[in-house]
């Protein structure tokens, strides 16, 4: 797996954040200060609506070797 620059990681949660997939909250309490970033409800149900497909891809037996190594927040199958 592939490690995610500093950079392209703060774009794609701003990215997220933006589309309301995930709020930031910023910690200044202390140095450095900290972001923390979680899941909105949005962001939740489409965790969920990523397991339905991943899913409906097994039962098809349509591969997909990416999503195959991906946990897809604690994934059951």
């Amino acid at each position: 797996m592939r490690e995610i620059t500093p950079k392209v990681l703060s774009e794609r949660l701003k990215d997220l954040e933006t589309e309301g997939l995930v709020a930031k909250r910023v910690d200044a309490s202390s140095f450095p200060i900290r972001s923390e970033y979680r899941l909105t409800e949005a962001g939740e149900e489409l965790v969920e609506a990523t397991k339905h497909i991943k899913n409906w891809a097994l039962k098809w037996k349509i591969s997909n070797e990416i999503c195959l190594l991906q946990d897809c927040r604690s994934c059951k199958l």
